[in-house]
């Protein structure tokens, strides 16, 4: 094998975005495709921001508190369940759905990204008007070359 052909053999995947192996197709740069969905949510593009998804996408979520109590859990499978829920769903947006325009804008925090898994908080940007804070929100997503395959988001309520 001339090193032309082994250069590229061990490069090719890279430079054509597949990996090596059954994992399929990597994203260049899987936040810009997360940020790119909570844009479109936030802008209030359902259909576009469905369209960020996977066919056979999975979507977690649930509140919990400091004492690990759950509520409101809720588990779709499939890209139309997922977009069904996107006008209601909470911390897929930069805004709360039930806010007014004017209310707490998130934005992302502690972001970290290795291979085709994000993960970052979504932290709001004031307290609210009694001063205690609104809930934060912890985010997970895998994704399918620049799709998201997998997310997962848990509000941290500090009342429960």
């Amino acid at each position: 094998m001339t090193a032309v052909t082994a250069a590229f053999v061990l490069f090719a995947p890279a430079l054509f975005g597949q990996s090596g192996g059954a994992r399929g197709p990597v994203c260049s740069d899987p936040l810009a495709v997360m940020k790119a969905f909570y844009d479109s949510t936030d802008s209030l593009r359902f259909a576009e921001g469905a369209k960020y998804f996977a066919e056979d996408a999975v979507f977690d979520t649930w509140a919990t508190g400091v004492n690990g109590y759950i509520l409101a859990k809720r588990h779709l499978e499939g890209r139309k369940a997922i977009a069904a829920w996107l006008k209601n769903a909470r911390g897929l947006r930069w805004h709360l759905p039930d806010a007014p325009r004017d209310g707490p804008v998130y934005h992302e925090t502690r972001v970290s990204v290795s291979g085709s898994v994000v993960q970052f908080m979504l932290e709001p940007d004031r307290l609210r008007p009694n001063g205690k804070q609104y809930p934060p929100f912890s985010i997970e997503a895998t994704l399918d070359g620049c799709h998201i395959k997998s997310i997962t988001v848990v509000e941290r309520v500090t009342w429960l």
